[in-house]
C-alpha cells in the first residue's frame, strides 16, 4: 500500500473512531429517547464505516461513490444554526448537529481528494466523502419529516 492510501486509510479509520464515540457520548447525554436512538444508529453506523475500512484489502476502494440528486441540492447545514453542543439537545437540535458532523466529515474526506496526487488515494477519499454525505441527506430527510410536519 502506498504511502498516501496508508495515511488516508489511518486518518478515515481515526475519524469514524472519533465520530462513533461522539455520538455514544452524545446518545448517552440527551434526555430524549428519539435523539438516543438516533445517535446510536449514527455510532453504528460509523462503527460499520470503519469496521468496512479495516476489511479492506491493500490497494482495493470501497464501494464507488454514486452521486445522489439530494445530495447536490443545497443543504439545510448550510443555513440553520446546529448546538455546539449536545448535551439537553431535543430531536431537532440533535438531528442539526448530526448534520453539522456529517458534512464536516465530508468536506474532510473531500479536501483530503484534493491533494492527494495517487489516483487511488484520492478515489478513496471521494467514495468516503459521497457516503458521508449520504449520511447527512438522510438526516436532512429525517429533520424535514420531523420538523416540517404539515398540520
Amino acid at each position: 500500500m502506498n504511502d498516501q492510501i496508508a495515511e488516508i486509510m489511518e486518518t478515515a479509520m481515526m475519524k469514524e473512531v472519533a465520530s462513533a464515540a461522539l455520538y455514544h457520548r452524545a446518545a448517552g447525554l440527551t434526555s430524549d429517547p428519539a435523539a438516543a436512538a438516533l445517535l446510536r444508529e449514527l455510532a453504528a453506523a460509523e462503527e460499520n464505516h470503519l469496521a468496512a475500512l479495516k476489511k479492506l484489502p491493500e490497494g482495493e476502494m470501497p464501494i464507488q461513490p454514486v452521486p445522489h440528486p439530494d445530495i447536490s441540492r443545497i443543504t439545510l447545514s448550510e443555513y440553520l444554526i446546529a448546538p455546539d453542543e449536545l448535551p439537553g439537545a431535543d430531536l431537532p437540535g440533535t438531528l442539526l448537529f448530526a448534520i453539522r458532523q456529517e458534512a464536516s466529515a465530508a468536506a474532510f474526506y473531500q479536501d483530503l481528494a484534493d491533494v492527494f496526487s495517487d489516483s487511488l488515494a484520492r478515489e478513496l477519499a471521494v467514495a468516503l466523502s459521497e457516503q458521508e454525505r449520504e449520511h447527512q441527506a438522510a438526516l436532512e430527510r429525517l429533520y424535514e419529516t420531523v420538523v416540517y410536519v404539515e398540520d
